[in-house]
C-alpha cells in the first residue's frame, strides 16, 4: 500500500470542504431542501474516510520495505 503523504492529505481535507458545502447547492437544483447539519455530516464523513485512509498507511508498511523482524 502507497504511502499518502502529509501534504496530499492536507490537501485532500482541504478539497472536501468546498465539496461539501456544494453538495447543498446541487441537492437544491433537485428540489431537495438538504438542512446543513446533514452538510456536517456529509463532511465528517468524508474527513473520517481520508483520515482513515491516511493513518492505515502510516500503520501498515510498504511491500519494499524490509520487514523489523
Amino acid at each position: 500500500m502507497r504511502r499518502m503523504s502529509s501534504a496530499l492529505f492536507l490537501v485532500l481535507v482541504a478539497f472536501t470542504v468546498p465539496i461539501a458545502v456544494e453538495l447543498r447547492t446541487v441537492a437544491g437544483f433537485f428540489g431537495v431542501e438538504l438542512p446543513f447539519i446533514a452538510v456536517i455530516i456529509v463532511e465528517l464523513l468524508l474527513l473520517a474516510v481520508i483520515t482513515a485512509v491516511y493513518v492505515l498507511g502510516r500503520i501498515t508498511p510498504d511491500d519494499d520495505e524490509p520487514s523489523p523482524l
